[in-house]
């Protein structure tokens, strides 16, 4: 695991990590919750792993939990990094922001903070179009931050 993450703020309570149930085994020795500010808001995210950054946007109406069977299997091969989006979860829940554009914003900026400037992404459900506008925003990015990121 990068050593920039042990910089982060931890997340403990019902929603984070330490007290999810039905973790797969082995999870909590992989995986741990963190909150990362990126300028106005707080996103909880829930990281782990060795590899080549992966960034999963989950759907409606789930948080990071919605990925917890896969990803011990990720976490093999990549860093996984497993966000609530804002709203949802443990993140911080603005009045707005909730289109596309902004939330796609939210994850470049999630992402430079876990200090991953490149990375991978894989969104379901609402998070794929989420997904969609980050490239857009980016313009190819996921993400070497060309032209129109944040």
């Amino acid at each position: 695991m990068r050593s920039s993450f042990t910089r982060l703020s931890s997340a403990k309570g019902p929603g984070s990590v330490s007290a999810a149930p039905n973790l797969p085994a082995g999870f909590t020795g992989t995986f741990k919750s963190v909150y990362v500010n990126i300028g106005e808001l707080r996103l909880h995210a829930v990281i782990g792993g060795d590899g080549p950054p992966l960034l999963l946007v989950h759907g409606w109406p789930e948080t990071w939990y919605a990925w917890r069977l896969l990803m011990p299997a990720l976490a093999r091969d990549f860093s996984v990094v497993a966000v609530d989006q804002r709203g949802i979860g443990l993140s911080d829940i603005p009045a707005s922001g909730y289109d596309t554009g902004t939330l796609a914003s939210d994850l470049v900026k999630l992402m430079d903070a876990l200090g991953h400037p490149r990375f991978a992404l894989y969104g379901t459900d609402v998070g794929m179009p989420i997904a969609y506008a980050l490239d857009d925003l980016c313009q190819g990015m996921s993400c070497g931050h060309r032209r129109g990121c944040p």
